[in-house]
């Protein structure tokens, strides 16, 4: 089985900037942070219940993965250079740094340990490998197993794009599911009683919304592809994203839509906001609802009857 070797940087939240330039000085370009203070943020925003509690902590911790290992004297190299960054302001304090070896499988699973059950309206989302502790008796349990296709309902994008969903009849509304990542938001348009078209252009994504959605005896086509490879008329086309992405879509998706049909658009950065309500009311939509979480924003359009 193959081995990835885990270095774990442990240093004051001040020296972050200061780490990362260490870093990419060795080409090291690819990392993931934990940091309490992202937790606390979200909790402040509303989205507390999507994480795992944290013990708050001054530090944060920089996690980097090598199929190469790196060798005792470069690892303490590392260290050293990280202590020597309070030369130019920085404060990385007690800097430790950690390796160890993982197997492939256990680090693909990792995440796993991070994804719990949350509810986000009637919806009730619980990780496949997890018994049900709760009554959902008056609302709708979706199994979900992500894996390594995007869409956990943890992410406020996701969210979003499912709070819409609930507040729109779907009953027998063709719906089309653009970029569809692990198929949740397939798989509660179809709870929700949408006949759903779905595409990703990703393979991996494809096989994995085909596994969650035999989990939760739905049907539903999905197929490799995108907006173009669909034909029909549906009433309501969702598109969790990016701004580069959905920007270019608007008019494809105002000729896709039937008269008085909806678009859901998410996986918007607050920054692109003017510009892609601009671009949704060129290409002839009407904007119905504006959503924000955090720096994310949804949109809910609608094509004119």
């Amino acid at each position: 089985m193959f081995k990835w070797q885990e270095v774990k940087i442990s240093v004051n939240r001040g020296a972050e900037e200061g780490v990362y330039a260490v870093l990419d000085k060795r080409g090291i370009d690819s990392y993931s942070v934990e940091d309490s203070s992202l937790v606390d943020q979200a909790q402040r925003l509303g989205w507390g219940d999507y994480f795992p509690e944290f013990e708050h902590s001054e530090q944060l911790t920089i996690t980097c993965y090598f199929s190469a290992p790196l060798g005792a004297n470069e690892l303490k190299e590392i260290k050293m250079e990280i202590l020597a960054l309070s030369e130019f302001g920085f404060e990385p304090g007690s800097v430790i740094v950690t390796e160890n070896q993982v197997n492939e499988d256990d680090w693909a699973d990792a995440w796993k340990a991070y994804y719990r059950p949350l509810r986000i309206g009637q919806i009730h989302i619980r990780p496949s490998w997890e018994a049900s502790q709760e009554d959902i008796s008056s609302g709708i349990l979706i199994k979900l197993d992500p894996g390594m296709a995007f869409g956990a309902g943890t992410h406020p994008t996701t969210a979003m794009c499912i709070e819409i969903l609930q507040d729109l009849n779907l009953e027998n509304k063709e719906l089309w599911d653009i970029g569809a990542g692990s198929g949740i938001l397939s798989i509660v348009a179809a709870k929700l009683g949408a006949n759903v078209k779905a595409v990703d252009i990703d393979p991996v994504a494809v096989r994995v919304a085909k596994e969650n959605r035999e989990m939760n005896e739905v049907d539903f086509t999905i197929k490799q592809g995108s907006l173009a490879e669909l034909s029909g008329k549906p009433h309501i086309i969702v598109a969790n994203i990016i701004a580069d992405v959905i920007g270019p879509m608007f008019p494809s998706v105002y000729h896709a839509l039937e008269r008085g049909g909806y678009f859901i658009a998410s996986g918007i950065i607050e920054e692109r906001d003017g510009e892609i309500i601009s671009l949704g009311r060129e290409a002839g939509l009407r904007l119905l609802r504006r959503i924000q979480r955090g720096e994310w924003v949804s949109y809910l359009w609608q094509r004119g009857e």
